[in-house]
């Protein structure tokens, strides 16, 4: 177990790494975290009482605990040590990253540079322990279980610039000489019990913001989704929360654990989209098992570029994903709650997504109103055609 001392976290201006503080900051542990402007202290701050806020749980933390510096340009990080070692810090928390799947300019810089910088630092600070934040898909695409341990170059490919850009670094941060734990979660969506999100549009929330976007205040008939029958590996960010503190607090040095729900109770992407698509009040709803099966003709412009806008992640939802879980199947036995996703708390997720957007609900009524006219006895006629 690693002693509780003070901790550099960096990236806690990010929803993940804000979850991250307020996880710690909930158990009285002391942070230092960097900021470049515009962030202050005081936003910092505002972002992690989004989500104690949300539980319910903000008079458990005392924020006298959360210390802020400046972040120099990253190549004048290392010259941190000094202060840094005033300070008292013995470990580094890395959860900061860019997450643009194709900047590969910008992924250099933040995944693969700053990590870089930060392993001299952590050499300078002779820390205890160098954490990293990466992602399940950090494998790319493989076939048959993605196991714990650190990957080599896929044999097909990876899914995205981004995942490629995650696994270089892990591989940076084994070969540094520095302890370390390395920590993938899956795709992380909403609170489990109130579906409360404080993220950007990545993941589910990119095919819902895109569907928003692209087709609500569009009124329309026929939809089409695509929707294999494969799980989509997700994990709710209180689940993420418990699992990553559980792991810095009782996993040893060199560990690598994969934090997503059980594979048995995870919905499958059929599942996920139909049950976004039966809530639109329109006549028609169309399946496919792959984007293939889509007809190129007879699928109005807006439609298109929603499909369009989604490839990548259907992509990668697509995709039959398994992963080995045994360190966190070991943090559960000795009492890390960590709550599943199942397709009822999506459906706490969706209903608090939809329930915020004033333009899905405007579209709603809208399409309820043409759907059944002022007759009362009118009945909506929804075809659902799932190819298979």
């Amino acid at each position: 177990m690693i002693e509780k001392n003070k901790a550099l976290l960096i990236g806690a201006t990010g929803y993940l790494g804000s979850l991250v503080a307020a996880g710690f900051l909930c158990q009285g542990r002391r942070l230092v975290t960097p900021l470049r402007e515009p962030h202050t202290r005081a936003s910092v701050i505002e972002k992690i009482k989004l989500d104690l806020l949300a539980e319910g749980i903000i008079d458990k933390v005392d924020f006298d605990l959360l210390e802020t510096i400046s972040l120099p340009p990253v190549n004048e990080v290392p010259n941190l040590s000094e202060l840094l070692k005033d300070l008292g810090i013995t470990e580094i928390i890395h959860c900061a990253g860019s997450v643009d799947y194709f900047d590969t300019e910008k992924l250099k810089e933040v995944n693969i540079d700053l990590t870089n910088s930060l392993i001299e630092l952590g050499k300078r600070l002779d820390i205890s322990r160098f954490v990293y934040l990466s992602t399940a898909f950090s494998s790319g695409f493989v076939d048959g279980l993605v196991h714990e341990m650190l990957h080599k170059i896929p044999p097909k490919a990876d899914p995205t610039e981004y995942t490629r850009s995650k696994r270089e670094a892990e591989l940076l941060i084994s070969n540094s000489g520095l302890p370390f734990l390395i920590i993938r979660p899956s795709i992380v969506i909403g609170d489990s019990r109130k579906g409360h999100y404080n993220g950007k549009a990545y993941g589910l929330y990119q095919f819902w913001a895109a569907f928003e976007k692209f087709i609500c205040g569009h009124s329309r008939s026929v939809l089409h989704f695509i929707a294999p029958m494969v799980k989509l590996h997700m994990i709710h960010q209180d689940a993420f929360k418990a699992g990553f503190v559980a792991a810095c607090n009782d996993l040893p040095n060199g560990s690598i654990v994969h934090l997503t729900s059980r594979h048995e109770t995870l919905p499958t992407v059929a599942e996920v989209v139909k049950q976004w698509g039966s809530i639109w009040n329109v006549n028609e709803v169309h399946y496919y098992c792959h984007p293939s099966e889509v007809p190129p003709t007879g699928i109005d412009r807006r439609m298109k570029m929603w499909l369009d806008f989604t490839a990548v992640n259907n992509d990668i939802a697509a995709h039959p994903w398994q992963f080995q879980t045994a360190a966190l199947d070991q943090l559960r036995s000795t009492g890390l709650k960590f709550r599943d996703v199942t397709i009822d708390t999506v459906r706490v997720c969706q209903d608090h997504f939809v329930a915020q957007s004033q333009r899905a609900q405007t579209f709603l009524k809208k399409n309820k109103e043409q759907l059944f006219g002022k007759s009362q006895n009118s009945e909506a006629k929804t075809l659902i055609r799932a190819t298979s």
